[in-house]
């Protein structure tokens, strides 16, 4: 026969305490969610990561795209009626937002934390068309508000949102953080080209050479290449001997002369030439000064020959007489030589005159038979 069980009426009121305590809490709960969530937002908090450095989107733009647009009355809509999740795909879907996350914390402060895109690369079209691309290959329009000096490519062909498209930004980008990775190059290489084939060309800040790169394989050892040629050949013929390099083939770089090449000219021969053109040119004018020296002494000491002269009735005017050398007159007392001696031919005077003409024809005649050009006489004679 079967014993009845005692109903403990201890553990019925432990479980109906159980039941009534959780159920007051759940309606506390729910009633002060209640309470909350029709309470107003107290303010909001725009946060933008890396705002300091850049300056691509602004406070006042992340209101606009969240609140603002949307015509949302932020501060006298209820908690409850805010629609966060949508804010945050509006503040995401800016071009240059990375990322967003929209909350209200306890306190009812509505925050917005936004992540800015840092461009990687700044490509221009072959439209003219120019934008900004990052780490993740999202392109990024023009910022109104700022301007970022980064890697140019130019001549690119339209990028478009299939394989090829992402294809080709993965090379401007693979292109691009090798260059930037390294000192010397992004230093050296001013911009990227893609050329009509989707392969890539570089223009150095040094040089005047067209760099013909091809793909984005190998990169690290056409790099290599390239700089050897520029330390063993460059610095020693010069950076202006060739006009294309190219590293598409391995191991190697194909350089194209611009012009044609002279040999390095040997310094002992250009050093000799050098003399031997200034002892010409002093012999030149060595031979020059003698000649214009003998030709001074010729003028200044002439051996003037006297030539007697037939007396003449009209006297000429009498000009300035130039200075020339005086020939040597014989002192007093001495007799001249016979070689030296000149003689005067005494005018024919006619019978009738009387001795004073004669005087007088005699002072003419020694007047004009004497030399054209003469020093006057030194009164110490």
């Amino acid at each position: 026969m079967a014993t009845k069980r005692k109903i403990s009426i201890r553990k019925i009121l432990q479980v109906f305490l159980t039941v009534v305590v959780s159920t007051g809490c759940i309606i506390a709960i729910v009633s002060a969610s209640r309470i909350e969530d029709s309470k107003m937002l107290s303010s909001v908090a725009v946060h933008i990561k890396n705002d300091k450095k850049y300056h691509f989107i602004e406070e006042k733009e992340i209101m606009d795209l969240a609140v603002n647009n949307r015509g949302i009355d932020v501060m006298n809509t209820p908690v409850s009626h805010l629609d966060v999740k949508g804010m945050e795909q509006v503040i995401s879907a800016d071009p240059w937002v990375a990322s967003a996350q929209v909350f209200v914390d306890n306190d009812r402060v509505l925050h917005m934390y936004v992540t800015q895109r840092v461009p990687v690369v700044r490509i221009f079209g072959q439209d003219s068309h120019s934008y900004y691309m990052d780490a993740t290959m999202s392109i990024m329009p023009l910022s109104e508000n700022s301007v970022y000096y980064t890697a140019v490519v130019t001549n690119a062909p339209e990028i478009k949102d299939d394989s090829a498209g992402w294809a080709l930004r993965k090379q401007i980008l693979e292109l691009v953080n090798t260059i930037q990775a390294d000192t010397f190059w992004s230093a050296q290489i001013s911009q990227v080209i893609v050329d009509s084939a989707g392969t890539f060309e570089l223009l150095p800040v040094l040089g005047d050479q067209k760099i013909i790169f091809g793909d984005t394989s190998l990169m690290k050892e056409k790099f290599n290449n390239l700089f050897v040629f520029y330390k063993n050949v460059l610095n020693k013929i010069g950076w202006d001997k060739y006009e294309t390099l190219d590293l598409r083939f391995k191991g190697q770089v194909v350089a194209s002369p611009a012009i044609p090449y002279s040999g390095p000219v040997d310094k002992a021969v250009s050093t000799m030439n050098w003399i031997n053109s200034i002892v010409e040119t002093e012999a030149k004018n060595d031979s020059k000064d003698s000649a214009q020296t003998t030709g001074t002494k010729t003028t200044t000491t002439p051996v003037i020959k006297v030539v007697p002269q037939a007396a003449k009735t009209a006297i000429k005017e009498k000009t300035k007489p130039k200075p020339v050398v005086k020939p040597t007159t014989q002192k007093a007392g001495k007799p001249q030589p016979k070689d030296k001696q000149v003689h005067h031919p005494a005018p024919v005077a006619k019978k009738t005159e009387n001795t004073k003409e004669k005087k007088d024809n005699k002072e003419k005649n020694k007047k004009q038979a004497a030399p054209k050009y003469t020093y006057p006489e030194n009164k110490s004679n």
